[in-house]
C-alpha cells in the first residue's frame, strides 16, 4: 500500500505562509514538513505525485536552496534536491525551472556541502535536463564543468554515477554534447567504462558515451583516449543496455576511417553479431547499424558485383530485426528519469 503524504502544493502553501520555516529556529519543523513529502514520493515507481497531471509549485522550493541560512544546513538542503528532483520527473514542472531554479540547484554544488549533497543535485539536473529549455539555460552557467569535476570523485561512486546521468541528458542535445566535450568530458568519462565494481557508474558513463559518439568532433577523441577498447570489451556486459550503448558509441564512431580500422583489429564483429539475435530491440539496431559500418565499406566491390554484398549483408540484417521492429518501436534512449 503506497502511503501519499501531503502534496506539493499543500507543503509550499506551508512554507510561503510561514517564512520563519527557513530560519534555524523553526528549522526542524521545516524538516519535518519537506520529509514528509519526500519519503513516500522518491521512489517514482510509488510516488503519487508522479502519477498526479496537475503542475506542482517549483519556485518556493527553490527559493529556500537560495535562502542563506538553509544554505549552510546539509540536511535541509539535501532534502530541497530531493523535492526538486521528484517534481522534475513530471515535463510540466520542468517547464516552469528557469534560469532560479538551475541556479538554486548549481549555487549549491559549488561546493556541495558533502557528497550526497553533490549527487542529489546531480539527480535533479538529469532530471531538469530533459527539456531542452533547461539544457540552454544550464550551459550558460558552469553546471556543466561542475558535472565532469564530480565524474572525478572516487571516493563516491554514487556521484560519479548520477553526474554521468546528469550529462547523459545534457548530451541528448547538440549543444550540450559540444559543451560536454569541450570541458573534456569525455577524458573524465571513458576510465568510468573500466570500473567493473560499479555496475551504474559503468551504465551512465557509457549511456553519455553513446550520446557525445553522435557528434563528430567528439569521435577522434573518443579514439585518442582510448575509448574504443573500453566499448568493444562492454559488447560482452551482461547488462544487454550496456552491451547496447557501447554498440551504438560504436556504430557512431565507425563513421571515421581509422577508428573503423581500430573496431576491426580488436575483433569486434564477433561480439557485435552475438547481439543482432538478444532480446533488446535498441541493442539490435545498434549492432546491426556498427556491423554494417565496419564491414560495409569493404564489401562496395565484392565478388558479386560493385555494392551487391554490402547491399545483401544489409538485408540481412534487416530481416534479422524486422520482426522484432514490428512488435516494439525503436527510440533512441535518454537516461531513466530518477
Amino acid at each position: 500500500m503506497t502511503q501519499e503524504g501531503p502534496t506539493a502544493q499543500a507543503v509550499a502553501a506551508a512554507v510561503c505562509a510561514n517564512k520563519a520555516l527557513a530560519e534555524p529556529p523553526q528549522r526542524s519543523q521545516l524538516l519535518r514538513l519537506l520529509r514528509s513529502f519526500v519519503e513516500p514520493n522518491e521512489d517514482p515507481n510509488r510516488s503519487a505525485n508522479f502519477r498526479a497531471a496537475s503542475r506542482d509549485p517549483v519556485a518556493p522550493f527553490a527559493d529556500l536552496l537560495l535562502h542563506p541560512s538553509v544554505q549552510g544546513d546539509a540536511v535541509a538542503v539535501l532534502l530541497l534536491l530531493k523535492v526538486l528532483k521528484i517534481l522534475s520527473r513530471k515535463a510540466d514542472n520542468r517547464a516552469v525551472v528557469g534560469p532560479d531554479g538551475i541556479r538554486a540547484v548549481l549555487v549549491n554544488l559549488a561546493p556541495p556541502l558533502n557528497p550526497q549533497v553533490a549527487a542529489e543535485g546531480a539527480n535533479a539536473l538529469l532530471n531538469i535536463c530533459y527539456e531542452p529549455q533547461n539544457v540552454g539555460l544550464l550551459l550558460q552557467t558552469r553546471g556543466v564543468e561542475q558535472l565532469v569535476e564530480f565524474l572525478q570523485a572516487e571516493g563516491s561512486q554514487l556521484l560519479q554515477a548520477n553526474a554521468a546521468g546528469a550529462i547523459q541528458s545534457i548530451c541528448y542535445q547538440p549543444a550540450g554534447r559540444r559543451a560536454v566535450r569541450e570541458h573534456e568530458g569525455i577524458q573524465s568519462l571513458l576510465p568510468l567504462l573500466s570500473m567493473r565494481d560499479a555496475p551504474n557508474v559503468v551504465s551512465r558513463a557509457v549511456g553519455a558515451i553513446h550520446n557525445l559518439s553522435s557528434d563528430a568532433a567528439s569521435i577522434p577523441l573518443i579514439r585518442k583516449y582510448a575509448g574504443i577498447p573500453r566499448l568493444v570489451e562492454l559488447l560482452g556486459h551482461a547488462n544487454v543496455g550496456v552491451a547496447g550503448s557501447a554498440a551504438g558509441a560504436l556504430q557512431n564512431v565507425s563513421r571515421e576511417l581509422t577508428s573503423r580500422v581500430v573496431i576491426r583489429d580488436l575483433d569486434a564483429v564477433p561480439p557485435l553479431a552475438t547481439l543482432l539475435s538478444c532480446q533488446d530491440v535498441h541493442a539490435q539496431v545498434c549492432s546491426a547499424g556498427a556491423l554494417l559500418n565496419i564491414m560495409g565499406p569493404d564489401m562496395e566491390d565484392g565478388e558479386y558485383g560493385a555494392g551487391n554484398t554490402k547491399r545483401a549483408l544489409g538485408a540481412v540484417m534487416s530481416l534479422i530485426l524486422a520482426a522484432s521492429i514490428v512488435h516494439e518501436g525503436v527510440f533512441e534512449r535518454r537516461p531513466d528519469l530518477c
